[in-house]
């Protein structure tokens, strides 16, 4: 079976290093340090999960989920904000946004596994439905 693709967009390099290291084991990573970038990557590779920074210059973390949701290639790929912003009102509008969780920096190793794998789950077990339902498979 083919490593999952996990894009991370964040304008912190240290960041980047970091989420890198962490999931480099288990999956294909590919980074962004801006949200033009990010966008970029997503529609050239169409990765099966994005780990996204709320807060970047420019294009926000906010703006770059909703241009994802918007796009037919790219509206299917979950979107795990990972965020300094931790209250309840960004964590609201980053749901509102199109994202499907949401993890507090910094981050926890075993969280963010564990949130990826999840969502991995779930987008693999949906697409399965998908294609049975439309006699695919």
């Amino acid at each position: 079976m083919n490593k999952a693709t996990i894009l991370v967009i964040d304008d912190q390099a240290t960041v980047l290093r970091v989420m890198e290291r962490m999931l480099s084991d288990d999956y294909v990573v590919l980074t962004a340090d801006s949200g033009e970038r990010g966008l970029d990557i997503a529609k050239h590779n169409i990765p099966d999960l994005i780990l996204l920074d709320m807060v970047m210059p420019e294009l926000s973390g906010i703006e770059v989920c909703q241009h994802l949701a918007g796009d037919p290639l790219t509206r299917k790929i979950p979107v795990i904000f990972v965020t300094s912003m931790d209250d309840r009102h960004n964590e609201e509008t980053g749901f509102r946004a199109g994202a499907v969780d949401y993890i507090s920096k910094p981050p926890s190793p075993g969280i963010v596994r564990a949130r990826v794998k999840v969502h991995l789950m779930k987008t693999r077990q949906a697409r399965f439905v998908e294609a049975v339902a439309s006699g695919q498979w």
